[in-house]
């Protein structure tokens, strides 16, 4: 619904209904909360930094929630004849209509965009007012950037040469390129799932995170300037997201949390050499989208952090997980035990030097033999000599 409409060419836009008495409801609370929250927390002069630091920070929560209360009141979005206007608290943006070059449409905004760079941007948030009728108005004044995108792009594609002579073959080799990248993402989603909730058996699951991937990149550099590495949205040219960092993530995420690592000198020089390969075969099977400026930044940027990635993952989890060398016993003593809580909890003991190891160290352990044990037990640790030769430990369960 308009909060007014003044005329018949200017219309009006603010926070929508329900939005506004949800901000009502909430903001007034927890503004006092954080303004309260330094006197009922205190200060202490032995922690004077974290006083002042939380009072800061607590300071700062409520003046971002005022902000927004003070957003909903007021803000709002006018549209008249000439020009589509956001009126602000403590900004103001003028933007004629005849100078709008279209818009793009996201999980949150309608995001407006200028032909010049001298007029500003404007974005309007999906809790504004009439948000589905603002969208309908914008389609039927302005084109959609990602679709024209997505149709230049098209057009571009059916007239590259090295993907085939004919549009028809650059059709086709387009096609090949969406069905191979549709199977190789599924896959990719399977694996990163088997790894993250049940990896049994767990070196066909450490496996399957290290081929997936591998598949994936030497895809990119069979069907070259037809598959990204990078996930670029509305693009013509399908993408690899899913299929290269959902496993490599889990397997990084994997190979933290299960190895003990011993030594890691002999894995930098290893795990350097494979992200270097993988580095080369991503340079070369993403080279014509390197080519193109607005693309570059973000696809070198990936290819770094895939081949940086793969290259410690991959080495360590093959290292350890393939490792069929001799174990070596050693026995230690529990010192203590402690949980560390986040994003993930886990779960520590404490013990004294062994092997070598000549001083106390902390060994992570599963939540179930974390609980068995107890300060003073003493618990059978193996040395691993490692497949790659990068020694490892594990406290025996």
């Amino acid at each position: 619904m308009l909060i007014t409409q003044q005329s018949q060419t200017q219309q009006e836009y603010g926070t929508a209904k329900g939005w506004r008495l949800f901000m009502y409801i909430l903001a007034p609370p927890l503004i006092i909360l954080f303004l309260s929250l330094p006197f009922w927390i205190g200060w202490n002069e032995k922690q004077i930094g974290f006083s002042i630091g939380f009072s800061a920070l607590m300071i700062a929560m409520a003046g971002l929630f005022i902000y927004g209360l003070l957003e909903t009141i007021k803000a709002r979005h006018i549209i008249t004849a000439d020009k589509l206007i956001y009126a602000g608290v403590f900004r103001r943006k003028e933007l004629p209509l005849a100078n709008i070059k279209g818009y793009r449409i996201d999980q949150h905004y309608i995001r407006v965009f200028p032909k010049s760079t001298s007029d500003p941007k404007i974005q309007i948030g999906y809790t504004s007012e009439n948000y589905a009728g603002l969208q309908e108005w914008f389609a039927d004044h302005y084109p959609d950037l990602d679709i024209v995108e997505q149709e230049q792009e098209a057009a571009q594609a059916l007239e590259d040469h090295d993907l085939g002579r004919t549009p028809a073959e650059r059709q086709e080799t387009l096609e090949k390129a969406q069905r191979t990248a549709k199977w190789l993402n599924i896959a990719g989603g399977i694996v990163a799932v088997w790894l993250l909730f049940r990896p049994q058996p767990y070196q066909w699951a450490m496996a399957a995170g290290l081929v997936v991937p591998l598949l994936a990149i030497v895809a990119s550099w069979i069907h070259q300037g037809a598959i990204r590495v990078d996930g670029k949205e509305n693009s013509v040219y399908p993408g690899l997201t899913t299929a290269i960092t959902g496993p490599v993530l889990i397997l990084l995420a994997r190979v933290l949390l299960d190895f003990e690592i011993l030594e890691y000198g002999p894995l930098w020089p290893q795990a350097g050499g494979v992200a270097l390969i993988v580095a080369l075969i991503l340079l070369v099977g993403s080279r014509t989208f390197l080519a193109q400026n607005e693309s570059r930044i973000s696809l070198l940027f990936a290819i770094l952090f895939i081949s940086v990635s793969y290259g410690f993952a991959g080495t360590l989890a093959y290292n350890c997980a393939f490792d069929d060398g001799q174990a070596t016993k050693y026995e230690a003593q529990v010192l203590s035990k402690h949980v560390s809580s986040g994003k993930t909890t886990t779960y520590y003991l404490e013990v004294a030097p062994w092997g070598p190891r000549t001083t106390n160290e902390d060994v992570t352990v599963t939540k179930d033999y974390y609980k068995q044990t107890e300060v003073g037990d003493t618990v059978s640790i193996y040395a691993m000599p490692g497949q790659l030769k990068v020694p490892w430990f594990t406290v025996d369960e």
